[in-house]
């Protein structure tokens, strides 16, 4: 099935592999990259018997670090960044002035999340802790403080809140998945809030698969992770973000010739599943993006393929547009070879797909 794609951008001087991409609204997304830039796309559709779409590349704010993480305030007038320095900033959007808004220890924070009801940024850190951040503080010079922090059994190493800001969740180094709803400390945030609010469960992919890519559905009736082994697992939530079991499958895989043996023999190998998306306009429709250089469209309902879309390096970011009808991606280098892949054969391009009706079912 072909894919409508954007053709490359070249004018956006990408110097370095792209970390995060976060959508502001249906058109509009930014990448955060570790050149220490975050740049601005929009997507341009042009429908008619063949929808033709192009990406134009909008400005750029120099963050001076590697950017880690990225998050849209709401009215689309600010964005967050995790830096390589360990500092959480917020810039305005259009004079890219800065503030640090907090500080992770001796280390940084993974990623951001804002959440509007809380009027709060979210920042979840390699120091196992999740620390909340007002924009209100007034720090009079002094290292701001966080208005909210959790303590965390383990290291995280992804996290994601759904698109209505309604729960967060994250999975850790144990191989574990803990998620909870805002309500347990809307209201309590000057109080010591128990790490029992989580929701735990232990990774339906075994104790040997860290996990990678992390999502969350739009309403949140769905939650999906994938691990470094190119397998990925589906659970269903209830209201009460109880997890009831969907799906696990192995969904990038190859069967390749044996680079160690004299003999002609075939081994699987398994690749890396950077990024997984949900889509608010199919409850079955999934998407995982690898190393092993494809986004691949699923239907969960009836287990199958939809579409593999190849690309010519490592697909190592992507997200569905809030609307479910444009997915952006970032190509470059994830170390999914080690050292073996550093030789500049894999380029850093940010672009994006066409969703199109007939690619949301399987056939």
């Amino acid at each position: 099935m072909y894919a409508i794609q954007t053709p490359r951008i070249t004018n956006d001087n990408l110097m370095d592999s792209v970390s995060e991409i976060r959508f502001g609204n249906n058109d509009i997304f930014a990448t955060g990259a570790w050149d220490g830039y975050i740049r601005f796309y929009q997507i341009l559709a042009q429908h008619g018997i063949q929808t033709q779409i192009a990406l134009d590349f909008k400005s750029v704010i120099d963050c001076q670090e590697p950017v880690l993480s990225i998050s849209w305030k709401r009215d689309m007038t600010m964005i967050f960044a995790a830096l390589a320095d360990n500092t959480v900033r917020v810039y305005d959007i259009k004079t890219g002035q800065n503030i640090i808004l907090g500080y992770h220890d001796d280390c940084p924070a993974r990623q951001v999340f804002w959440n509007e009801d809380l009027q709060s940024l979210v920042s979840l850190g390699f120091d196992k802790k999740l620390r909340l951040w007002s924009l209100k503080q007034n720090t009079m010079g002094m290292k701001p403080s966080p208005i909210y922090e959790l303590n965390l059994t383990s290291i995280p190493t992804v996290g994601e809140q759904d698109q209505n800001e309604r729960m967060f969740a994250y999975a850790d180094v144990d191989c574990k998945i803990k998620w909870f709803s805002w309500d347990k400390i809307r209201g309590n945030l000057n109080n010591t809030v128990s790490r029992n609010i989580f929701e735990v469960e232990d990774s339906k992919l075994g104790n040997r698969s860290q996990i990678s890519a992390l999502a969350i559905s739009h309403n949140s009736k769905q939650m999906g992770y994938c691990s470094v082994d190119g397998r990925g697992a589906v659970v269903e939530l209830t209201d009460r973000l109880e997890a009831l079991n969907r799906i696990v499958y192995k969904c990038h895989k190859r069967e390749e010739d044996s680079k160690q043996s004299f003999k002609s023999e075939k081994i699987n190998t398994y690749y890396v599943v950077n990024s997984f998306q949900f889509n608010s306009r199919s409850y079955d429709w999934v998407s995982t993006s690898s190393s092993d250089s494809t986004i691949i469209f699923w239907d969960l309902k009836k287990k199958n393929k939809i579409t593999t879309i190849p690309f010519d390096a490592p697909v190592i970011a992507s997200q569905v547009s809030p609307d479910g009808y444009f997915l952006a991606y970032a190509t470059g280098y994830d170390w999914g070879q080690g050292l073996d892949g550093i030789d500049n054969r894999f380029s850093n391009n940010v672009g994006a797909i066409f969703i199109e009706k007939q690619q949301l079912f399987y056939v």
